[in-house]
């Protein structure tokens, strides 16, 4: 199977007509339901992985903790997932280890992260520079099928940052959720189906999108 990842921006605003739409006209996906989505984001002292994605899309890399928690309970689940995302042009490299769930209830202290990314650090024969926690990204997440098809899509709003690492970014947040919300399209092709032309009517764009860059642009002061 390709593996095409390719997203859609539109204001947040819309987030819930969309969504309607998608409940009306496609699967949700079994294997998925609805969550809401927490990750700790990781970062050098130089804030270098932040610059990346500001200065160029053509070389990224992503350290992060994730876990989901249930929509109406929000109870966090019993585990989660330490995560290295590494992109050069369209050259991609992801790791992805399953752990005990034990960040959920952690500051963004340093301290409490000092070993948590060891392993994932190791990559082609060297050691990457030291990380800690930077800010924590939370949104809700519902999950969709084509059948017969290996499509899947997804729909994120209502971005916001939850925590925040004082040392290194600081804590003033503004309190409110991104502007924007994120569609995206997995699977075999890139190209936006005739099936879901109707997003654009909501304002939906092809573009690129980074939520730890955003977040940070738009919702840290």
């Amino acid at each position: 199977m390709s593996d095409f990842e390719t997203k859609y921006i539109a204001s947040n605003a819309t987030a819930a007509k969309a969504k309607a739409w998608l409940d009306s006209s496609f699967i949700s996906d079994p294997d998925y339901p609805g969550t809401i989505i927490t990750s700790i984001y990781f970062d050098t002292k130089q804030m270098t992985l932040l610059n990346e994605k500001q200065e160029s899309d053509h070389i990224k890399s992503k350290f992060r903790i994730r876990w989901y928690e249930d929509l109406k309970t929000q109870k966090p689940s019993e585990v989660g997932f330490l995560e290295f995302k590494h992109k050069i042009g369209e050259n991609r490299f992801k790791k992805r280890i399953k752990v005990p769930n034990t960040f959920h209830q952690l500051e963004l202290n340093p301290l409490n992260f000092s070993n948590t990314l060891s392993e994932l650090r190791l990559f082609e024969g060297a050691v990457l520079e030291q990380l800690q926690p930077s800010y924590s990204i939370s949104y809700t997440r519902y999950r969709y099928i084509i059948p017969k098809t290996d499509i899947r899509l997804c729909i994120d709003y209502n971005i916001k940052i939850k925590k925040t690492n004082i040392s290194l970014v600081g804590s003033r947040l503004k309190p409110k959720y991104l502007s924007k919300c994120v569609f995206e399209l997995k699977g075999e092709t890139g190209i936006l189906p005739a099936s879901l032309n109707v997003l654009e009517k909501f304002g939906f764009e092809k573009n690129s999108f980074s939520k730890y860059e955003q977040c940070f642009n738009e919702l840290i002061l």
